[in-house]
């Protein structure tokens, strides 16, 4: 009997009989953060009947209360603090890296947050959709080494009861609401894009960012009209620069993710900005990083040309699970369709952008670039920053705004075009 309801959803086809490797994961999930978990779970972990277990979880479970601005009542949450443990380790597991709490009393014994991980789960009225974390080697490997393009299917499974949901009603822009409803059909069309083979990986992501674009000149974007346009952009003709301007791309990289500013803390910050300081500013800091892009990008660049299905499933795999999910603003405030439209055309030039860097980085540092490495960085960045949709969000509005995307002057991105 299933502890949790069973529902119809959509997921990449890989994903219908993905388990985890547990013991042989070279890299477990069970350390190196703190754990959310469930009310329900938190009291079951109260009076267990094994002792040792019972003692480890009276260390490891901490209850916290937040008053959240400008509401009286206070919020209790739980926590497992692994980051306090020895090597920031979950003690629960043993010798072969598997869960002893799992073993004795099975999988549902586990918090929602640990049953589901790395399952990602998102609700746009009735239709519920499931992708996975990179940040998990197993997903990574899965999602992202398969040299056929990317597939997706519906089946059942079971859904985690604190899933991103969103209403569509309660958007204040019709037409917005509109877009949203239609999700399935502008993140299949951008699929679509990013998988034509004929074209470079560059000439897809730039076809990609103006097929978002001329969405937003559609009067009412209902999903007959985007099908349409979809299938018309096989007549479009999109130009882009042959030729990457590396100083130019850091500095936008640097306005973007800037290494100064809200991910880091004060100490790194200041360590950030001595390192600018004795390479000559901000400009001349740039130029550092756009000799070592390009000794980066001179290493990798033949493996990536010969494997380009690779950079083709990391854009597959965020269009589908990470695309129009600004469920908080759409509900929060009035966002209409050139605002949605104009952030999701520079999550999909930030996405690329932080994926060669991060990849020319490894390139240069290893002095080589193959399968391991890529997945190595791919399942590094996304522990690291991907982790963080609100912030990497913010980087693509920056993006946007230095960009001029959408706006209607034309766009002069060193990027992709």
């Amino acid at each position: 009997m299933s502890y949790y309801d069973r529902r119809l959803l959509t997921a990449p086809d890989w994903m219908k009989d993905f388990s985890c490797i547990a013991g042989d994961c070279p890299e477990s999930c069970c350390q190196r953060w703190n754990i959310d978990v469930d009310s329900g779970h938190a009291e079951s972990y109260t009076h267990l009947g094994d002792p040792e277990l019972q003692s480890i979880l009276d260390r490891l479970l901490h209850k916290i209360r937040v008053r959240h601005p400008g509401k009286r009542h206070v919020e209790t949450l739980y926590r497992l603090q692994l980051l306090k443990e020895p090597d920031e380790r979950c003690p629960l597991l043993n010798e072969r890296g598997e869960c002893r709490l799992q073993k004795k009393y099975g999988a549902y014994i586990l918090c929602d947050t640990c049953y589901f991980h790395p399952r990602t789960f998102w609700q746009i009225d009735d239709h519920l959709c499931m992708s996975a974390c990179l940040s998990c080697p197993e997903c990574a490997r899965l999602a992202l080494l398969h040299r056929e393009p990317a597939a997706f299917l519906s089946f059942e499974a079971e859904i985690d009861p604190g899933a991103e949901w969103l209403v569509t009603s309660l958007m204040t822009d019709p037409d917005a609401a509109m877009l949203m409803r239609n999700r399935e059909t502008v993140v299949a069309s951008l699929c679509m894009l990013l998988q034509q083979r004929g074209f470079s990986i560059r000439q897809r992501l730039a076809r990609a960012v103006c097929f978002l674009k001329r969405i937003s000149k559609l009067p009412h974007p209902d999903g007959d009209d985007i099908r349409k346009l979809a299938e018309k952009m096989d007549a479009v003709m999109v130009p882009i620069r042959e030729t990457e301007d590396p100083t130019g791309l850091m500095k936008v990289y640097l306005a973007v993710f800037d290494p100064v500013g809200e991910a880091l803390e004060k100490g790194a910050q200041g360590a950030a900005e001595f390192t600018r300081l004795l390479a000559g500013g901000r400009d001349g800091y740039a130029s550092v990083l756009a000799g070592n892009y390009s000794e980066g990008c001179r290493i990798m660049e033949p493996f990536l040309i010969q494997n380009e299905h690779l950079i083709e499933n990391f854009m597959v795999h965020y269009v589908f699970s990470d695309s129009f999910k600004q469920f908080y603003r759409c509900q929060n405030g009035p966002l209409s369709v050139p605002d949605i439209l104009r952030h999701e055309a520079a999550l999909l030039r930030v996405w690329y952008l932080f994926l060669r860097v991060q990849l020319a980085q490894t390139a240069l540092m290893s002095q080589g670039m193959d399968e391991a490495r890529f997945l190595k960085t791919v399942i590094s960045a996304d522990k690291t920053w991907w982790h963080y949709p609100d912030w990497f969000a913010r980087c693509a509005d920056r993006y946007a705004d230095l960009m001029f995307i959408g706006d209607g002057k034309p766009g002069n991105s060193p990027v992709l075009c």
